[in-house]
């Protein structure tokens, strides 16, 4: 029982470090611009003349999002670094991956498209609070509490998924 369990996270931590690696050596920038293509999608119906683009800090060859908006009737631009906003998707991703290797395939496939829907979904409405960070005082604040959650929502992804399909508790342990 016990070599089951040191199997599992074996496994689990090697997925996460080819996922993490695959992260570093660009897939990061791809996730970035397909999150804010997505975002860029959906503003135009929720405001007009607005748009986050995705630019290099030129140090460390770290990025951020630059937003065009109209801010007291001007148009204007920010900077706003990326956060905490993009490393989550590293363990929920990692986690969805490792599912498909503990589960069957049905229910694997059926929990990665709700997680990373879902866990999609929040960012983009996180971005989508960003464009109206100077204009809203409501969004400001939605976006300040929001800025470093987003570890503790790829926390919660994991173990609600671990609550209603046990991985690392045996089957005497699960909730009926």
């Amino acid at each position: 029982m016990l070599w089951s369990y040191i199997k599992k996270i074996l496994l689990l931590i090697a997925i996460s470090i080819i996922i993490f690696t695959a992260w570093e050596m660009g897939a990061e920038r791809t996730y970035e611009q397909s999150l804010v293509g997505i975002t860029n999608i959906v503003l135009p119906i929720i405001k007009k003349d607005t748009r986050i683009d995705l630019e290099t800090t030129g140090k460390d060859n770290t990025y951020q999002f630059r937003v065009y908006t109209r801010v007291q009737g001007r148009m204007g631009n920010y900077p706003q670094e990326t956060g905490g906003l993009m490393e989550p998707f590293v363990i929920v991703l990692s986690w969805q991956l490792f599912l498909f290797f503990v589960l069957n395939f049905k229910t694997a496939l059926k929990l990665l498209t709700i997680n990373i829907v879902s866990f999609v979904v929040i960012q983009v409405i996180f971005l989508i609070f960003l464009t109206g960070y100077y204009n809203s005082a409501v969004q400001q604040f939605l976006f300040d509490m929001m800025l470093d959650n987003f570890y503790i929502i790829a926390l919660i992804i994991v173990i609600k998924d671990n609550i209603l399909h046990p991985v690392f508790r045996r089957k005497t342990d699960s909730v009926n």
